[in-house]
């Protein structure tokens, strides 16, 4: 009858196995398998039969207490270095990856398409070459032609238009057309440009951008030759190309060659971009973007200033690094620069522990430049003013962004640097003054504690980290959180 009843607490037992998980319930029977031996044999029926009813509740909290050390192990997990470090890099690669599909971005980074495109420069007067509003009249332009072929092998003159353009059956569309004169594509000397522009007639011709031509033409491949109706005349369609293509002020849906007549009918002191090619012997010095002309007039003299199109490729990344600068200079008066007290520990603080927490904060830095650099250029591409609208989110960007690092580096361990959890509040804020009063944060692998001063005094102005012993770690760390030393 006893050797029965045995029988029936060990089917128990193997029916309370079936709760504890997987992974633990091997051992969990074997331990339990032995004890009731050693329970049977030393009491009767009804205490063994209660100790197996209590191999039930101990299954049920034994299956709580992993789900609870599951829940840890994934915070922990979340608060990893390399976690924190590829979501960095995933959220650069993502805003890189972003520019190169934006034509406006994707100029900046891209080579120039210019041939020699340091002879290519952008003529517009003293002060207002970064403005990209125009500053050059036609009148002047005129002038330099019959004057300047000293100073310049060839000019153009362009003019950045709203208009609407009829392109039949009674359909318009608004775009931002580029108005120049015919010479505009022999000029720039780009591939893309000069192959699109052929034409066998003398009516002006209008080249498309790949984004106009497929959202107003939906990208009809015998669009070439169309005659649509333009500032009031008729023009037919040159050709298209990639809107990556124009590097120069101002933003172009598309282009308007006319003849000198044509332009002509403009008034003499309308206002343009006046793009030009210098004389080689004037750009000998090749780390040279950037050169003066001084033009007399009837009351004196007049200065203008002759920019390289390659200069102005490197504009975004110019405003992005004075928009850094400023962020840099703002951030002290937004927030705290001390890291904390981080008392010298030779056991938890070695060398190479505290090379790696300074490596881990200057990979942080790194990362956040593209992020911010790259964010920045593709906001500001859907907007008109592109260099206020990139000074402005770099700005704000860069500034969130040095913050979260400060803040980020603050709340790690400085051991395994994972972030630290578990905050409670100590002290009593009445005794501020006589006792400490802040937030308590634990290194759940149990490196350490910091203590987060709740009002800054003179004793206690920043935080302070307190280092634990190895004695300490059993409490923090169950056997399924992987241990970090």
């Amino acid at each position: 009858m006893k050797r029965l009843l045995i029988y029936a607490h060990m089917l128990a037992l193997h029916g309370a196995s079936r709760i504890v998980p997987e992974e633990e319930r091997r051992e969990w029977l074997k331990e339990w398998k032995s004890e009731l031996w050693h329970v049977a044999s030393l009491h009767t029926g009804e205490k063994t039969t209660a100790f197996v009813a209590g191999a039930f509740r101990d299954a049920y909290v034994l299956r709580a207490d992993l789900r609870v050390a599951r829940v840890r192990r994934s915070h922990a997990f979340g608060s990893s270095p390399l976690l924190c470090l590829l979501f960095l890099l995933v959220a650069a690669l993502t805003s890189i990856g972003i520019a190169f599909l934006l034509p406006g971005t994707r100029a900046a980074l891209l080579p120039s398409p210019y041939r020699d495109a340091r002879t290519l420069v952008v003529v517009s007067r003293d002060g207002t070459a970064h403005s990209l509003q125009p500053s050059v009249s036609l009148d002047e332009f005129r002038y330099w032609q019959r004057s300047a072929q000293h100073v310049f092998s060839d000019l153009a003159f362009y003019q950045i238009v709203r208009r609407q353009l009829h392109i039949g059956h009674g359909a318009a569309v608004e775009l931002s057309i580029a108005r120049a004169t015919e010479n505009l594509p022999d000029l720039l000397q780009t591939p893309s440009f000069t192959a699109s522009t052929r034409s066998t007639n003398d009516m002006p011709r209008l080249i498309l951008s790949e984004s106009a031509w497929r959202s107003y033409f939906h990208a009809d491949p015998h669009v070439v030759g169309r005659v649509v109706f333009v500032l009031g005349e008729k023009a037919s369609i040159a050709g298209v190309v990639r809107s990556d293509a124009w590097r120069l002020p101002g933003k172009a849906d598309a282009w308007l060659l006319e003849s000198e007549a044509h332009i002509g009918m403009l008034p003499s002191q309308a206002m343009g971009f006046v793009v030009a090619r210098m004389q080689p012997s004037l750009t000998h010095d090749p780390a040279e973007d950037r050169w003066h002309m001084t033009v007399p007039l009837a009351g004196g003299v007049d200065g203008f200033e002759c920019v390289s199109v390659r200069h102005f490729a490197r504009d975004p990344f110019v405003f992005f690094a004075f928009a850094a600068l400023l962020a840099l200079l703002a951030l002290p008066a937004t927030t705290s620069l001390p890291l904390g007290e981080y008392p010298y520990n030779p056991q938890q603080q070695s060398l190479s522990l505290r090379l790696r927490r300074w490596l881990f904060l200057t990979a942080k830095l790194v990362l956040i430049v593209p992020v911010a650099c790259f964010a920045s250029l593709d906001v500001a591409q859907l907007f008109s003013d592109v260099q206020s609208v990139q000074l402005m989110v770099t700005f704000v960007a860069m500034l969130a962004a040095l913050r979260w690092v400060l803040r980020d580096q603050r709340r790690r361990c400085p051991v395994c640097l994972q972030l630290l959890r578990n905050p409670v509040h100590v002290g009593q804020p009445s005794r501020n003054f006589l006792a400490w009063n802040g937030t308590e944060l634990i290194c759940v692998v149990g490196h350490g504690f910091l203590h987060v001063p709740e009002m800054p005094t003179s004793w206690f102005s920043t935080q302070r980290w307190l280092y634990l012993d190895a004695s300490w770690r059993v409490i923090f760390r169950p056997p399924e959180v992987a241990r970090t030393t």
